[in-house]
């Protein structure tokens, strides 16, 4: 049996087709025409309808691949969907959208989050969060209070991956854990919270809410045509994209972790218990099992060595790496202005402490840069109750870097896990999998995530290490605010 995992993102589609055992068969992958359709400033929207065909040409590619490698389309059991966090659209009685999305990172909703914070105290104190623009939240009370004759015809308000989902089986009205969270869903008590009536909010244009990989439906007659699927295929909840790339690693049980550095850093980790940061920066996902997945989201990652320097001199310079570690250069190299994890601070900047006039020199520090801020990142999910053991599961573009990963573990004293496949859309292809094939997600990713590589810490550098992420720690205390990380 197979399972299809979509992934739609910033810039465009992708599906991945694997078998129970985590093989994988096919890829696809399409770029959206536009990736921003608003034209005013600061404010991002797309066309659902670009989302779709994004969609619908990255299958037919997995499927053509399929036919190529000997299997069938037919043989495809269950399909998952994931979207980005916080983007929602609304649609009409026949489930048109009535604008196009306003999409995650879509800050024009400043002051409605003011306003839900002013109401939401006992929620966000529950959740431990705090409801900010980039929610989905109060996109919708926006859209209430600024496009009125637009709310007054929506019959359903929906998250990015809600509305795939809707396409493949005619379901608008359900969504998963991971989507309602930002929507100001109640996780605790599995409810719509009272918040929406104080905010005035229609509670009937809001979706019913079930775990990631429950079945929602089977795929439409027209669906199972189009792509050649059997009409016995279901489709089943998906999640947001950080939540399932953190599946994709096999980080599911209870002290678990993923650290998935591209351009950015995020960690996610399995507790018992939702656990609350003070500081603001880190928040909690709830499971299928009733678990949490807590953390967060850094500005910091790998973009930091495409600001300084060419893709095409990372082999080169990877191969030298560790003939000038540690560097004894201190810094934080962030991209832009403002942090969000492990600490809030909006107007963080960059730092260099040390020579780095010497170009290898420089991008060596770099990379032990984001080696520091991960490690006080997983100290600050100490600090909020978390459990972390001394193996860590990762991702994302460091990953392709050997001496990177060495230089992590090292930092960090722990052993470091790269799985086989990764990625948003292996992760819904793994939840597809807890559908209708085993007992439950844990299972689904002992059968399916297996690991390419396995990194110790290199034993002459995790003394000199921690020695030089002290020195790191106290010149970020004095650099940054803090607060109570």
């Amino acid at each position: 049996m197979l399972f299809l995992g979509i992934d739609v993102g910033t810039q465009g589609a992708r599906g991945i087709v694997c078998d129970e055992q985590g093989k994988v068969f096919a890829q696809g992958t399409c770029d959206l025409l536009w990736l921003n359709t608003s034209r005013k400033e600061e404010q991002y929207e797309q066309d659902p309808a670009m989302w779709w065909e994004a969609v619908r040409l990255a299958i037919k590619k997995c499927m053509d691949t399929l036919w190529q490698r000997g299997r069938k389309p037919l043989e495809i059991r269950a399909v998952t969907v994931d979207g980005t966090s916080g983007t929602v659209v609304p649609l009409d009685e026949k489930k048109r959208p009535l604008r196009d999305a306003l999409m995650y990172n879509d800050m024009r909703a400043a002051d409605q989050a003011v306003k839900i914070h002013e109401h939401a105290g006992e929620l966000e104190k529950k959740m431990g969060y705090v409801f900010n623009a980039s929610f989905a939240l109060p996109k919708i009370l926006w859209i209430k209070e600024q496009e009125p004759q637009v709310y007054k015809k929506t019959k359903y308000m929906v998250h990015q991956s809600d509305y795939i989902v809707g396409r493949f089986t005619g379901e608008y009205g359900v969504t998963d854990y991971s989507n309602a969270l930002k929507s100001g869903f109640d996780m605790k008590e599995e409810v719509w919270p009272n918040l929406l009536d104080l905010l005035e909010l229609d509670r009937r244009i809001f979706p019913s809410v079930i775990p990631p990989g429950q079945v929602i439906g089977n795929v439409t007659k027209e669906i199972a045509e189009e792509f050649g699927f059997s009409s016995d295929a279901v489709v089943a909840a998906g999640a947001t994209d950080g939540y399932v790339s953190a599946i994709s690693t096999g980080a599911v049980k209870r002290g678990d972790w993923a650290s998935i550095i591209g351009t950015t850093m995020v960690l996610k980790g399995v507790t018992e218990e939702l656990l609350r940061d003070a500081g603001g920066s880190s928040y909690s996902h709830k499971l299928p099992s009733g678990d949490w997945m807590f953390g967060g989201a850094s500005n910091i990652g790998g973009r930091c060595l495409n600001d300084f320097f060419g893709k095409e001199e990372f082999e080169t310079r990877n191969r030298r790496v560790m003939e000038v570690i540690p560097t004894k250069v201190i810094c934080y190299p962030l991209h832009g202005i403002g942090e969000r994890f492990p600490f809030l601070d909006q107007k963080a900047r960059a730092f260099v402490l040390g020579d780095i006039s010497d170009p290898q020199v420089h991008y060596a520090a770099l990379m032990e840069g984001v080696a520091f801020a991960e490690r006080l990142a997983f100290e600050h999910m100490q600090k909020c109750g978390a459990c972390v053991g001394k193996e860590i599961y990762t991702a994302g573009g460091a990953c392709n870097s050997l001496e990177w990963l060495k230089i992590r573990a090292s930092v960090l004293d722990k052993m470091l896990k790269v799985p086989e496949n990764t990625g948003a859309a292996m992760g819904c292809a793994i939840l597809a999998s807890s559908a209708s094939c085993y007992h439950d997600l844990s299972e689904a990713a002992e059968h399916m995530v297996s690991y390419r590589n396995t990194i110790e810490p290199v034993h002459r550098l995790v003394a000199v290490y921690d020695e030089l992420y002290c020195r790191a720690f106290e010149l970020y205390k004095e650099r940054y605010q803090f607060g109570d990380i």
